[in-house]
């Protein structure tokens, strides 16, 4: 599935439940029939198998509500059971970067970041409760990533 109609499923979704703000992922998941627990995984950070979904304890709320969002991702994209371990931080694998642009897409309204004047990155995940680092990798653009005066608005139209 091209990553576009990752994101374009993920906003649908979060018009669809009227989500706002900082989004409840564990609410989300529950939804569609998910059981979020936590687990003391020392390398991974999520595994998903049987309708579960396992998030590490160690992860801070911000991290715990991205992993989740990531997993509802593969739960309506990628059917099946997944295991998700981060590479230095990129991910290399299509699949990854589909849940990973879906989560994006569910956690952070680009539309709803302008409206409230959101500034730059570290604003987004504030206020949405993301990762700043996930912010910068997969919500914003380049050039509004590096928190550079050059954007005219922290979130682009096109990807919102």
């Amino acid at each position: 599935m091209p990553i576009r109609q990752a994101r374009d499923r993920a906003r649908e979704l979060r018009r669809k439940l009227g989500l706002q703000g900082r989004v409840d992922a564990e609410a989300v998941a529950s939804g569609f029939g998910l059981v979020v627990v936590t687990w003391p995984f020392r390398v991974l950070q999520e595994m998903q198998a049987g309708g579960v979904i396992a998030v590490a304890r160690r992860l801070d709320p911000p991290w715990r509500r991205w992993v989740i969002a990531h997993a509802i991702g593969h739960h309506l994209l990628h059917p099946g059971n997944h295991l998700r371990m981060r590479r230095q931080g990129l991910l290399d694998d299509a699949v990854e970067r589909e849940a990973e642009e879906f989560a994006g897409a569910l956690l952070v309204d680009g539309r709803e970041a302008i409206g409230a004047g959101i500034t730059g990155p570290r604003d987004v995940a504030r206020h949405f409760g993301v990762p700043e680092e996930m912010v910068r990798l997969h919500v914003l653009p380049a050039p509004c990533a590096s928190g550079g005066t050059e954007a005219q608005s922290p979130v682009p139209t096109g990807r919102f």
